[in-house]
């Protein structure tokens, strides 16, 4: 258990309750989000225990009663040594279907929104939000491709036959389901600030900028969050481009980007 917070995580037939080391990382411009695990492992059970697909899930929150928990889910993707009596585990999101579920469809004068939904749902995850220009396609034809690389295809078709701008738009898996939007995740505004939870802040007009605060669980990228950064006369609201979820012995704590919105890549 890490100063301050509770650790909830199983790792393939493993419940872990204490870990030197967690890390959680979202990206809007990627598509699957990746949690590290360093697991106490003096005598080697646990290394021998663990295979790569096994399913992970990582909970943590404050201590107390209330308030907000991480509750993320994956799939181990490697298994090192990461020192002496330590193995550390990298696990994949539930995203990860988007790279692994192959298509083959041939569709005939759909909407692009019927399209996009039909792909999305072929992972077997539920479908949130798939808020993209609306346009009916005359023929349009996937051929054994991820669900990724058509969904990319269906956008450049949008942009290129039919004018519009996707660059903005960006899939994710939220907390009620996948979604294909420019927008933010719908759900509560996450707040830093002075003489609160903000630790540092490092605005860049030009590009991106970062701000370290106290560890915010819950947050993933793609949401809103106020900044009101006293020092610095600065108060906004933007959305979190980047989230990257710090745990161990160095301190708990959250970085946040936000700036320019490069959409998904």
């Amino acid at each position: 258990m890490i100063e301050g917070i509770n650790i909830r995580c199983n790792v393939g037939p493993f419940e872990v309750l204490r870990s030197p080391r967690l890390t959680l990382t979202f990206r809007r411009r990627a598509v699957v989000s990746r949690a590290e695990i360093d697991l106490p492992d003096p005598d080697g059970s646990i290394r021998a225990g663990l295979a790569v697909t096994q399913a992970v899930r990582v909970r943590f929150g404050h201590r107390g009663e209330g308030g907000t928990w991480q509750d993320w889910q994956g799939t181990v993707r490697e298994i090192e040594q990461a020192g002496p009596d330590i193995v550390r585990v990298t696990a994949l999101g539930l995203e990860k279907a988007l790279l692994d579920t192959t298509v083959t469809l041939a569709m005939h004068g759909e909407s692009s929104r019927a399209v996009a939904s039909r792909l999305l749902s072929s992972t077997g995850l539920a479908v949130a939000g798939c808020e993209i220009p609306a346009a009916t396609l005359p023929h349009i034809v996937f051929s054994g491709c991820t669900v990724a690389r058509a969904i990319k295809q269906l956008a450049v078709t949008l942009e290129r036959s039919f004018g519009h701008d996707l660059s903005r738009h960006a899939v994710w898996l939220g907390a009620s389901g996948l979604y294909w939007s420019d927008g933010a995740e719908p759900g509560d505004v996450h707040v830093v600030q002075s003489a609160d939870n903000l630790l540092t802040h490092s605005p860049d007009p030009a590009g991106m900028s970062h701000v370290w605060a106290t560890l915010l669980p819950g947050l993933t990228a793609n949401r809103m969050i106020r900044i009101r950064d006293a020092r610095r006369g600065f108060s906004a609201l933007v959305m979190a481009q980047s989230v990257y979820h710090e745990l161990g012995s160095g301190g708990n704590r959250t970085m946040i980007g936000y700036g320019r919105d490069e959409g998904w890549g």
